[in-house]
């Protein structure tokens, strides 16, 4: 199937280009006025138009992929091509969009929406955000534009979808005989797969979701009794509704999860073949279309689905736990587990417990160990950790997620600016915070916590997909002592009693959980499914590349079909509808061209 060739570099975030502006705009400026006379300019814009520093993050609007371009020639040239081939037209102000954002005292623009169409091949309704600054002569400046891919002419909208009646449907859905030639397989019905499924449900696709559990949401129930969402209730929804009631928490517990998913399949007629493994799938290059041989877990039977399109949802390493190799593990006395295995510290009761890791997880089980009465509770930190207060995330969070606005609208501001920006504007806000209250950092430095107080929330979103502590209550157990901490000294082997450290100190366990993460790249668990001569030929999931895209995820893959889906919450929710719309323009005929130049 072809030679074996590199995967794009994953850039840091921190080298990312792209600067906030260093500008003051004044409340009394009018600024519907000022952005309402230079969204009417989109059309046919001149180079001078354009700061020098100017980006433009196109989402499949013109493009047909994700895309961005720094300095105002790259923006000029790009946009002044993709003017020819797809004719953008109509460009319109949303009404009361409108406004000076502010990011500290240092950095302003105004900000707008507004919306377009295109005439290409296919047609599309699209959106935008535009920003701008002053410049000279009482002009104004465009620093900033992302477009957004709306809707295909002529096609139902990918974020609508009304309630249904299912129990046809989903009888229907758990029977694979009766597939044929599908549009499009997903697997794994966790957040990202049903995501992905609702959008194709609205667009009118055919598909199914293979899930390998007996139960939607079994994903989540599966996990360690305590597990639960550390962001808000809001932020959690599935796409078109509301998906968690008022009378649900404000964090999510793995139950509200499980059956927030299972409303979500019931509703919408969501088709799920539950209990089912895939034991391989293969591709038909000549036809396009890929085989997928699946077995029934309960009852042995295998059966085989034919599809134009395979989305993998199945996480990002397939739930690959990552363990390190110790020697003289068979000396240990107690018992030793991986945190996928960890389900409750209850049986340890007055026991001797360690905790390997300093990450969400690890935060879990620890603070878990102390309620349930263990004599002692040992956190041994491999590396310096960052540490964000929840309040500090909600703080954020809720001025986008929250009972007033849609969550839709929320993930166009959330998910739709260069991710250089709004990674600048969210370690502003987030640092001026830690500035305020040192020290609520400076008491888990006192008591060994090796504290990252100036973390970068998207180096933890983008780059390594965890790897923080997002703090709901653990500090306070480790800085008041409840939760010891070994930080000083490399971990090196276990001993009959416990662990031992490169300083030769030694730390006693009844029980050690090793919370030490999973495999992040999808690309490696898919070998299972697709063989190690097709997963040598795709791109790496997640991470960003020298633009700030991220890798692999929703854009084609090597092979003709093939896509990744997965990522944070919001991440999975909002960038399943391009998916989604991409899928609907291959079959019907007119798949969207990709724009890959870099204009100088």
């Amino acid at each position: 199937m072809g030679s074996t060739r590199l995967q794009t570099p994953s850039i840091p975030v921190g080298m990312l280009k792209g600067t906030l502006p260093e500008v003051y705009i004044a409340e009394e400026i009018d600024h519907f006025t000022v952005a309402q006379t230079y969204v009417a300019r989109l059309g046919s814009f001149t180079f001078d138009l354009l700061t020098n520093t100017a980006m433009w993050r196109d989402l499949w609007a013109l493009t047909g992929t994700s895309r961005t371009f720094y300095g105002s020639q790259c923006v000029y040239s790009a946009w002044s091509e993709l003017l020819q081939t797809h004719h953008p037209h109509r460009f319109s102000i949303i009404r009361d969009s409108s406004q000076i954002v502010r990011v500290g005292a240092a950095h302003s623009w105004i900000q707008a929406r507004f919306t377009f169409e295109t005439a290409g091949s296919p047609g599309a309704e699209c959106s935008g955000f535009i920003g701008l600054v002053p410049g000279v002569d009482g002009k104004w400046n465009i620093w900033l534009l992302s477009t957004i891919l709306e809707r295909i002419q002529g096609f139902p909208s990918s974020d609508i979808l009304e309630p249904q009646s299912s129990t046809k449907t989903r009888h229907a859905a758990t029977d694979t005989s009766n597939h044929s030639l599908l549009s499009c397989v997903v697997i794994g019905a966790g957040m990202a797969g049903l995501s992905v499924a609702g959008r194709l449900q609205a667009l009118g696709v055919s598909y199914v979701v293979l899930e390998k559990n007996d139960h939607v949401g079994d994903n989540w129930t599966h996990r360690y009794e305590s597990a639960k969402l550390h962001t808000p209730k809001s932020y959690g929804h599935l796409p078109f509704s509301r998906t968690f009631p008022p009378e649900d928490p404000y964090f999510l517990t793995k139950n509200d999860l499980a059956r927030g998913f299972q409303r979500y399949v019931n509703d919408y007629g969501i088709k799920v073949c539950l209990s089912v493994t895939v034991e391989s799938a293969s591709l038909d290059e000549e036809k396009k279309i890929w085989t997928v041989y699946i077995r029934n877990k309960n009852t042995l039977e295998t059966s085989v689905i034919r599809t134009r399109h395979l989305v993998l949802a199945i996480g990002p390493g397939g739930q690959t736990p990552k363990m390190p190799e110790l020697p003289n593990r068979e000396l240990f006395k107690g018992e030793v587990l991986h945190s996928v295995d960890y389900k409750s510290a209850t049986r340890w009761n007055g026991k001797a417990g360690v905790v390997v890791g300093s990450a969400n997880t690890a935060h879990d089980v620890a603070s878990d160990m102390v309620d349930s009465g263990l004599k002692s509770v040992v956190m041994v930190q491999r590396s310096r950790t960052g540490v964000i207060p929840v309040q500090y995330y909600t703080q954020a969070s809720e001025r986008l997620y929250n009972d007033e606005i849609p969550t839709e609208i929320a993930d166009r501001f959330q998910f739709s600016l260069p991710i250089a920006i709004s990674r600048q504007i969210a370690t502003k806000r987030m640092w001026s915070l830690v500035d305020a209250e040192p020290e609520r950092f400076d008491a888990l430095e006192r008591v060994g916590f090796k504290v990252d107080r100036y973390s970068d929330l998207f180096v933890f979103l983008c780059e390594r997909m965890g790897g923080h502590y997002l703090d709901v209550g653990c500090s306070a157990k480790i800085a008041g002592g409840l939760i010891k901490m070994k930080s000083d000294a490399r971990l090196t082997q276990f001993t009959p009693s416990g662990l031992e450290f490169s300083d030769g100190s030694h730390v006693d366990a009844d029980v050690i959980i090793f919370a030490t993460g999973f495999e992040s790249n999808m690309r490696l668990a898919a070998s299972s499914i697709l063989g190690r001569q097709v997963t040598n030929e795709l791109e790496d999931f997640w991470g960003v590349d020298e633009e700030g895209e991220l890798l692999g995820a929703w854009k084609p893959l090597k092979y003709p079909g093939l896509w990744y889906t997965g990522g944070a919450i919001g991440y999975a929710r909002y960038f399943s509808r391009f998916l989604a719309l991409q899928i609907l323009a291959d079959i019907s005929g007119a798949p969207f061209q990709r724009y890959t130049k870099t204009p100088i």
